[in-house]
Parts: C-alpha cells; structure tokens; sequence
C-alpha cells in the first residue's frame, strides 16, 4: 500500500495503518487457506493422473494430454459463467441479506442446469472438430477415449461450483477440505483399477482415468452440498423459493459470462498450444503435458487466493466500505506477489525433481527440463493475472478483465507461438514464450483496471 494521503473528488484516501493490514491479511488468510488446499486437492489429482498414464508412453500421455486440455477448454466457459456466485453471494452477505444468499444458490443451481446440455454436446463433438480440422486422427482418437466417460461429470461438477462459491461468499471453508481429501483418496484407487483392471473389470487405460475423474466429481460434491443444505449454522439462510427467477439468472449471467469467456480465453491459448505441440509431435506434447501439470498445481494458489478476494472485495462492496474494499484488493495482490517469487524459485532450483515426478526419459524428459524453464518466468505474470481476477469478479467488473485477456492470448500468445513455432521453426518453446508474453499483459492490464475502479468506488461510498 502506498504511504501518504490523496485527495479524490470528495473522498479522502488514507493508508491503512500497519495492525489494520495484518487484520485483513490474517482475514485473508483464514478463508483462503481452505479454498486453496482444495485447489491444490484439484491439481493433486490431474498430477496422479498423470504419472501412472506417463509410463504407459508417450501416445497415452499425449491422449490424455489432448483430452484433458479440450475438457477444461470447453468446460471452464461453465465454471466461470458460476463463479459469478462469488459476486452475487458475497455482496449479498456483506449487506447483511440472508435471503439473497441462499437465493443466489438456488439460482446458481438452475443457472448449472441451464448450462450442461450444450457444455455435454461440445464434448461429444470436440474430437469430430480436430479431425475435420486435420488433428492427427489416432491422436484425436485417444482424446475421445477420455472425454466420452467424463463429459458425464459435467452436472456434478458445475454442483460442486455453485455450492464451493456459496460457502466461500459466506465465509464457510473448510467443508471444502473435506471434499478435495474424499475425491483424492477415490481417484488413486479408482485410477489404479481401472487403468489395470481386476474385480470383474478389464483394464481400461486411459479410458479409466476418465471414468475414474467423473466419478470423483459426484464425491467433491457430495460434502459441500451436505453442509450447505443441512448444517445447522446454514440454516439462517432460508429457502423462500425454488422457481426458476429469470432476473436473478440474468444478473449472475451478466457478471458470469464475461468470466466464463475469459478464462475460456486463457485456456484456449493452452489448448491451442497443446495442438500446437501435437503437431510438432507425441513428444512436444507429451512435454508440454508435463510441464503444463506442473504449473498448474503452483496455479492453484493463487486461483485459491483469487477467490478469497473475490470474496473479502466483495463482502466489502456489499458494506459499502471503500476504505476496506482498497485494503482487501490489495493485500490479496501482494500475497499473489509474494507466491509467485517462491514458485518461480521452485521450478527454477530443482527442474530435474519436478520432469522425473512424471516419469518420462529421453526426449520427453529434455523438453520438458526447457518448458519447466520458461514456466518459471512466467509463474510472477499467472499468479498476479490470477488474483486481479479474483478481484475484479468480487467487484463485478467482469467485462474488463475478459477484454484484456482475449487481447493478451489472442494478439500475443497464440500469434507468437505459431510464428515462432511452425512459421520460422519447429522450436517448441517459442509456444511457451508466447504464452509468457499473453499472461504477463493480461495480468499489467488488469493491475491498472483495478486501480481505477478502487477510486470509483471510494467515490462512489463516500
């Protein structure tokens, strides 16, 4: 924060003092720490996944590779249409409307309904669309042999969003704990009997990892709805009504698409440089697998903080705090700040660890010693990019954020990757250098939109 006072139209800004800080940091703290051990839980298990497909060779992994990428390419249009809930509830909860709380649940389950029929028809045709597009049809095949079991997942993981965004907004964490431990524990069993089969079924390969995962979905859910619907301390949220409430749904839309798009946005750029990679060949592919694995479990930290302050902005939107809504932006920015120095440590010191973890050799293993690399500049760029969101969506301004990632991925990572990559060579890591390049003018431009809403809303609540 900076020191000193400045005069804004009516308000006057003050720095916070050095204990206001520290409460809102151990505030911050306290809810983020459940939400991100969770999100650590979500990556723990595409880790495991992984490294029992990654012995298997290069064509498994780079099946699951493609299949995993195409999934969350098209499923995260879902999941963040209902992180919309992270605004909606907490606002609600910050003004003290109780009601509004539970009814932006109800409505977050239609709003999940309304959005698994086209989000499973997508799945369906995904592998159709890369062959048409000329994808290699073997590798396009084994992509389908992972995406056919787990697009029956999809409803019980958008519950499992709905339910995670409602008890994050009203400050209730730890269930979530509860749900990452029980799918963790499911996955490692599910995955080895149904990769080597036994029990009265045959081995199923990677087929099995996706049967394995869609059934995980239905545990994370289970726990999160239990205790949302019928805890004792939930109870003050009371259902008035279970209708579909057309006003509400195009409210959270409103703020939710914008958000779906943008991280749809993000994740096409890897899911364009995974096919990039397939390209080039099973070897870039199956090392960009292992390199994108790795980043993403350091990426759940800050997408965990992210949704903390999602809430923390949020709930002090609803209080119409500005000095509080300024504390709480940029305290979960600093944090942000601060794990992205010790991750860009981590994949710089012991890159070997991190490549052998997933058991590939050779080729695979020197390429991904390169990505690793690369994925250490930009872990400062991701994880800043990643809390500004958090923030933004705990303030509403959706739109923005969407606007300054399609320009980042679309006008820098994707064009430099493919200029680098198949225009001038056949170098992989310029894909990944493109993707640096995105995520860094994601995250400078969304720094810049937050200050200037910061003083609107001063503004605004003076």
């Amino acid at each position: 924060m900076r020191g000193g006072s400045r005069t804004h139209g009516a308000a006057l800004v003050t720095a916070p003092s050095p204990a206001r800080f520290l409460d809102e940091l151990v505030a911050l703290l306290k809810l983020a720490w459940p939400i991100v051990i969770a999100q650590l839980g979500m990556s723990v298990m595409n880790l495991v996944d992984t490294a029992l497909v990654g012995p298997r060779g290069p064509e498994a992994l780079a099946g699951l590779a493609l299949g995993g990428t195409m999934y969350f390419g098209i499923v995260i249009l879902g999941i963040g249409t209902l992180m919309s809930l992270d605004a909606h509830v907490s606002q609600a909860f910050g003004a003290g409307d109780d009601a509004g709380c539970r009814s932006g649940l109800v409505q977050g389950i239609w709003t999940a309904a309304l959005l698994t029929p086209p989000l499973i028809l997508a799945l369906t045709w995904a592998p159709d669309v890369l062959v048409a597009c000329g994808f290699d049809p073997a590798t396009a095949a084994l992509a389908r042999l992972y995406l056919d079991p787990l697009r029956w997942g999809v409803p019980f993981g958008l519950l499992f969003v709905v339910h995670r965004s409602f008890l994050s907004a009203v400050g209730v964490t730890r269930p979530l704990l509860v749900s990452a431990l029980l799918a963790n524990i499911a996955n490692v069993g599910l995955d080895l009997w149904f990769l080597d089969g036994g029990w009265f079924l045959p081995a199923l390969g990677v087929e099995g990892v996706a049967w394995a995962t869609a059934l995980c979905r239905v545990i994370l859910l289970l726990p999160v709805a239990w205790v949302a619907w019928f805890r004792t301390d939930m109870r003050r949220f009371v259902t008035t009504s279970w209708a579909l409430d057309v006003v509400v749904v195009r409210h959270l839309l409103s703020i939710g698409v914008p958000v779906g798009l943008q991280y749809f946005a993000e994740v096409s750029a890897f899911s364009g440089a995974a096919i990039l990679m397939g390209i080039l060949g099973p070897e870039p592919l199956a090392a960009h697998q292992v390199a994108l694995s790795a980043s993403s479990m350091a990426f759940m930290v800050p997408l965990g903080l992210g949704a903390a302050g999602a809430v923390r902005v949020g709930q002090a939107v609803g209080r119409r705090d500005g000095h509080g809504l300024s504390l709480a932006a940029w305290t979960v920015l600093a944090v942000g700040g601060a794990w992205s120095l010790l991750g860009a440590a981590a994949f710089t010191l012991v890159p070997e660890r991190i490549a052998g973890f997933f058991g590939v050799t050779g080729e695979v293993f020197a390429l991904s010693l390169d990505l690793i690399a690369i994925a250490a500049l930009f872990q400062i760029s991701d994880s800043i990019q990643a809390v500004a969101v958090g923030v933004l969506r705990g303030l509403a301004d959706t739109r923005a954020g969407f606007a300054l990632a399609l320009f980042g991925y679309a006008a820098l990572a994707l064009p430099m990757g493919i200029l680098g990559a198949i225009v001038l060579s056949d170098d992989p890591r310029w894909i990944w250098w493109g993707l640096f390049a995105g995520l860094s003018a994601a995250a400078v431009g969304m720094c810049l939109r937050i200050r200037v809403q910061l003083r609107r809303h001063q503004v605004l609540f003076t």
